[in-house]
């Protein structure tokens, strides 16, 4: 006799047909939209190939997307600018929709700062501030993460170097402030710190966040750089980061079953979100 069963997936789980459109949009950079069609677990990815993708920012003339390679829409000679107003219209097959996509304001460091510090349960580790002139025409959506330039050394049997590896990791980062204590979507992520205005909305803001491993400069590995990133995001992109860091993490427990990801393609999946930033770059000797 058999020990094991079927259990049939609630509906709740089931994923309908529509299309999966990303698109990313950043002043100074190219126009870029990643489009396929939903398949099974498995059934290999399939780009959609006979989509039109027509953009219009502000009053301008409107013009459409060139298909350079399967699935990638793209156009190399229009750029966008912080708040403009960005006209997204998607035909293919199947499909067929209209969306407006508002670029944030453009953001930047008013002071930063560096230090080592003790943090209870990690040790001694990198400590972080950042200061900010928040905006306060709109509603605002924040976005911190940080990678670092590692070299790591390959020792012989008497501590002497014999070669070296140079890379960019992503860092795990952490922090107490009150905005980051309000988006409970941070607790399902490390990789990340998403936080919205609503506390300091319109003020020069200052926040603190930490490294959430050891400092680990020893023989064997040195970190020879750190940069910190803010993003300003669109609403649509912030609900979208969030809900994939709840995505990650249920995907590694064993008793969540992944909820979909919270998107703004009418219809569809994926989300078609705009975002300005700005980048701390730190030199370790």
């Amino acid at each position: 006799m058999s020990c094991s069963r079927e259990i049939p997936l609630p509906k709740s789980v089931e994923i309908a047909n529509g299309s999966v459109i990303h698109m990313f949009l950043q002043p100074d950079s190219n126009i870029v939209a990643d489009c396929s069609k939903v398949v099974g677990i498995l059934n290999p990815f399939e780009p959609e190939s006979n989509a039109k993708i027509k953009i219009q920012i502000n009053a301008s003339p409107p013009f459409q997307l060139n298909n350079n390679s399967l699935g990638i829409y793209s156009n190399q000679m229009v750029k966008v600018k912080a708040r403009d107003t960005v006209w997204v219209h998607y035909t293919s097959p199947t499909d067929s929709f209209d969306l407006t996509e508002i670029v944030p304001s453009n953001i930047s460091f008013i002071k930063t700062d560096s230090l080592t510090e003790p943090v209870a349960g990690i040790g001694i580790t990198q400590g972080f501030k950042i200061q900010f002139q928040d905006s306060a025409v709109d509603q605002n959506y924040y976005r911190i993460y940080a990678k670092r330039l590692i070299r790591k050394y390959t020792l012989d049997q008497n501590n002497n170097i014999t070669d070296s590896l140079q890379y960019w990791e992503t860092m795990k980062i952490d922090g107490n402030d009150l905005p980051f204590l309000r988006n409970n979507y941070n607790n399902y992520t490390e990789q990340e710190i998403l936080f919205s205005d609503e506390t300091f909305n319109g003020v020069l803001a200052t926040f603190h966040f930490y490294n959430l491993l050891p400092n680990p400069n020893n023989k064997t590995e040195k970190t020879l750089s750190i940069i910190i990133t803010l993003e300003n995001l669109s609403k649509p992109l912030y609900d979208y980061y969030n809900s994939r860091a709840a995505h990650i993490w249920s995907q590694k427990s064993i008793t969540q079953l992944p909820g979909p990801l919270t998107g703004n393609v009418p219809n569809g999946y994926g989300v078609i979100g705009a975002f300005t930033n700005c980048k701390w770059v730190i030199k370790y000797p």
